[in-house]
């Protein structure tokens, strides 16, 4: 073979090979071989929320009294319970009689908020591990008399006086016999559901949102008295950085001092086990 005839021979073979080239790539895919080059499609989102700890369906059988619990102050009677659950936005005089059981008869006017009071308790759990809490939407009124300090203007730290100013609301929380708050929160707890789903938590579940925020405050730092202070500008901060970048739940119990506080948590701690053994 001459080398005219070599040249000739090599440019067939390439324009082969273009020709070749360009007919697989304009060749159809078939679906399959398509499909298994895309990647695949993103998950479809859960249409139901996972529920971690389930809360009991509610019952209207109220011949069942409630357990005894060990230093009580409430007279123990049976809740009064509607026979159909109202609209949460309806739910304020049905949830008032069941709380007039929850708490003895006696008057909670001047501490509680008695109107919106489902929608606030939720709101209110939702924020507390936050680092501000919507005054707006306490179930609480705020206690009388203004922050009390002891120390010096150059070191100040917190006072057993202000620690006062939270006794009433302790001696409530510890009155409240475990077993009926519990059967009160279960019967109503598609309103909780429900006034949880309306802040827009669609996929979620509200009783496993309350224990998350349980273990939040449970895990709240226990410093002793007094705690040291700093007054940056008119309102007073925590001088440890650590204790000043809580939670807004987690502050509310350095402030109301150190026995108050490990009395509060032991009260949580006994809810946390009963929230999380609510089985259908």
């Amino acid at each position: 073979m001459n080398r005219t005839n070599l040249i000739i021979f090599i440019l067939v073979i390439l324009l082969g090979g273009l020709g070749l080239a360009i007919y697989f790539q304009n060749k159809p895919v078939p679906e399959q071989e398509i499909q298994s080059i895309l990647p695949p499609p993103p998950p479809e989102p859960i249409k139901n929320p996972i529920v971690h700890y389930p809360v009991l369906e509610p019952v209207t059988d109220q011949t069942t009294p409630p357990s005894k619990q060990e230093d009580s102050t409430v007279v123990e009677t049976d809740p009064q319970l509607p026979s159909t659950l109202p609209p949460v936005t309806e739910s304020d005089q049905s949830i008032r009689e069941a709380l007039k059981s929850l708490f003895g008869g006696k008057p909670t006017s001047k501490l509680l908020f008695m109107e919106n009071i489902i929608q606030r308790f939720v709101a209110t759990v939702d924020n507390l591990p936050e680092k501000r809490l919507p005054r707006a939407h306490l179930p609480l009124k705020t206690p009388g008399g203004k922050f009390l300090t002891a120390g010096t203007l150059e070191a100040p730290q917190t006072s057993k006086r202000n620690y006062k100013r939270y006794d009433a609301y302790v001696i409530l929380l510890e009155s409240i016999n475990y077993d009926l708050a519990i059967k009160i929160y279960s019967y109503f707890y598609p309103l909780f559901q429900t006034a949880y789903e309306q802040l827009g938590y669609k996929n979620a579940y509200f009783n496993d949102r309350l224990v998350h925020v349980i273990d939040h405050l449970l895990e709240t730092p226990n410093p002793p008295d007094p705690i040291q202070l700093s007054q940056p500008s008119v309102l007073f901060t925590y001088a440890d950085p650590t204790l000043e970048n809580l939670s807004s739940g987690q502050k509310i119990l350095l402030r109301i001092g150190q026995e108050q506080r490990l009395r509060t948590l032991k009260v949580l701690s006994i809810y946390r086990d009963k929230l999380t053994n609510l089985h259908p």
